[in-house]
């Protein structure tokens, strides 16, 4: 028999006995000597050995009264006739007994009991969450206490019914080994060494953080219990009801938490005041994320000891916060089936995230562009190639010949475009992208300024993390906008606009990608800010001879027979843009009529080109016909 069926049993007779007293019948014969309880060696051996009892007081340091009357609670659940008999005792409709009935079957009377604090808010047994009140408000002796279903079921022998399983807490079963030993070893060391401080395990993106966790968990002789933010933010128990539950199930089971740091907005504040309860509780608690904790953006007093298990050799992947969380779901999943996910698998997923992220403020190209496509002067060409250049071997100038940056530069590019509109800033971009194999993403930088202080940094901050998870180009148009030349700080707005142009230049200098930004009044722009640029490409409006260039490179077969091509170039200074605008209205007019693309049609082009632009047109004689 264990301890909770001795106990149980000794609790039954004290009951028989009290009913029998008050109902004024003879025992007929003396009460039996009630068993003694184990003392602490003896107790913990019987925890050691799973007596569910045994261990219950153990972890929560009970007495032997508060034990017993915890399992008096436990009396109507197990035994009808036990309910009949606290009904009859408590003059209540209800099998329960009230707090002065559970106390007269052990001969406490109220007053020691108050004296004592058994029952009362605050001790062990109400704390602990082992019992609870149907009827809170009553005055003391009339409540009536009860343990929670899971309390019984641990009790009756279920160590394996956690709380919440399949839902929000999960007990994680065995898998693939820690991919590295010596840092499991240095966690259940810091773990043995500060058991109930909070740790946060930094991960890349092959997941160390759950096999790492699990293993550093049993070597200090914890179950691992995982938290699932996503069901929590779902569930339906209040948030300090879920706590609490949570919380008691980790202590009836000698559990660790591992609790994985998500980015989403719905899950935040559940998973907060969980994670607050349980740093409260002697339990090991292992938040575990990709980012710095600082980065978390968490807002509570927590403070828990950084371990980074990310691989130093070779460097560790960057991901964007959505793509971390995309990544962590992905090996939580595959823990709980005792499984690992394909690391190309993992990649795609992240990049399908930081995609859709990016997505949001930013608007994706293809290339479709390449150098032969490019009709530019030779200067503006030859910085282009060099642009590429840094690019290209950034791994053999900065690692191969050790030239490091210093000063928090990160390994990528930065690159300032400025010219007149039409002047193929965006064109030259799509085709240094193509030429790299890379994606074009174009941003607005009008579009993610926000009036709010705050929220355009924290736009500038997820383009550039997804650029980075991505390896993608990212245009940023119209700098012009924040670059502008500084003046006096007269109030608020001006310190404000300061402040977003400072992290942006300061990002841009930590961005390990290629970043163009493109403006068509460099005038405007503040020297101090062009000078921190890579490379600085002025696209002059095309000379006669580039036009000429522009003109046949655009037409490509459709150009008329024999139409003076340099005579248009040298008669209308249009900027590239304008001229391809002035093609594409002399081709859909040819295609109108469903005939070849005539001189007239492209004289119509310019003319519409100079109306949109303010210009007059001259039909100059000298253009034939």
């Amino acid at each position: 028999m264990n301890l909770f069926a001795q106990r149980l049993a000794m609790a039954e007779e004290r009951l028989r006995r009290l009913y029998l007293e008050r109902e004024e019948y003879e025992t007929g014969s003396e009460p039996e000597e009630s068993p003694a309880l184990p003392d602490a060696d003896e107790l913990g051996r019987l925890a050691a050995e799973g007596d569910p009892l045994a261990r219950l007081m153990t972890e929560f340091a009970l007495t032997g009264q508060e034990a017993d009357l915890l399992v008096t609670c436990l009396l109507p659940d197990l035994n009808p006739v036990c309910g009949a008999a606290f009904r009859a005792l408590s003059g209540l409709a209800g099998s329960r007994p009230t707090v002065a009935v559970v106390l007269a079957v052990h001969g406490i009377t109220v007053p020691d009991a108050v004296t004592r604090g058994l029952f009362r808010e605050g001790s062990r047994l109400s704390a602990a969450g082992l019992i609870a009140y149907e009827n809170p408000e009553a005055a003391f002796p009339d409540r009536v206490p009860y343990a929670p279903d899971r309390v019984l079921g641990f009790l009756s022998g279920d160590r394996d019914g956690v709380h919440g399983g399949g839902r929000w807490l999960h007990l994680l079963p065995d898998g693939p080994a820690a991919p590295d030993p010596d840092a499991t070893a240095r966690l259940a060391a810091r773990l043995e060494a500060e058991p109930h401080r909070a740790h946060y395990l930094r991960q890349g993106i092959a997941g160390e953080a759950l096999p790492t966790g699990r293993a550093a968990l049993a070597a200090v002789g914890r179950v691992p219990l995982l938290l699932d933010p996503d069901a929590l933010a779902a569930a339906e128990l209040p948030p300090g009801r879920l706590a609490e539950s949570i919380a008691l199930e980790g202590r009836l089971l000698g559990a660790g938490f591992l609790v994985p740091v998500s980015d989403a907005p719905e899950n935040t504040e559940v998973l907060r005041r969980v994670v607050a309860r349980l740093d409260e509780e002697p339990v090991p608690l292992l938040l575990y994320g990709g980012q710095e904790w600082t980065a978390c953006g968490w807002e509570t007093p927590l403070l828990p000891a950084e371990t980074d298990l990310r691989p130093v050799d070779p460097p560790a992947e960057r991901l964007c916060p959505a793509a971390l969380t995309a990544v962590e779901r992905l090996h939580r999943s595959a823990a709980l089936r005792s499984t690992t996910v394909p690391p190309e698998t993992v990649r795609t997923a992240a990049r399908d995230r930081a995609a859709a992220e990016l997505g949001r403020l930013a608007r994706r190209v293809t290339p479709q562009v390449g150098w032969t496509d490019l009709v530019l002067s030779t200067p503006v060409r030859t910085r282009l190639e060099m642009l590429v250049a840094r690019v290209r071997h950034r791994d053999a100038v900065l690692d191969g010949w050790r030239l490091r940056r210093g000063g928090g530069r990160g390994r990528g590019t930065a690159a300032l475009f400025a010219g007149e509109s039409g002047t193929g800033k965006t064109m030259a971009a799509e085709a240094v992208a193509g030429e790299l194999g890379l994606d074009l993403y174009i941003v607005s930088l009008p579009s993610v300024v926000s009036k709010y202080i705050g929220e355009t940094e924290k736009n500038l901050e997820r383009i550039f993390a997804a650029a980075e998870t991505l390896d993608a180009v990212v245009l940023f148009d119209e700098a012009d906008s924040m670059f502008a030349k500084r003046g006096e700080v007269r109030g608020a707005n001006d310190r404000h606009a300061n402040m977003q142009s400072g992290y942006l230049l300061q990002r841009l200098e930590a961005f390990d990608g290629l970043a163009v930004l493109t403006t068509n009044l460099r005038s405007n722009i503040d020297t101090a800010f062009t000078r921190r640029f890579d490379e600085v490409v002025e696209f002059d409006s095309p000379g006669p001879q580039v036009r000429a260039r522009l003109w046949r490179t655009f037409l490509g077969p459709a150009a008329p027979e024999n139409a003076p091509l340099d005579a248009l170039a040298r008669a209308y200074d249009l900027a590239g843009g304008s001229i391809r605008a002035s093609v594409e209205t002399a081709a859909f007019a040819a295609a109108a009529h469903d005939r070849e693309v005539t001189l007239s049609d492209l004289l119509d082009g310019v003319e519409t080109e100079y109306r949109k632009l303010g210009r007059l047109f001259d039909g100059s004689p000298q253009i034939g016909t």
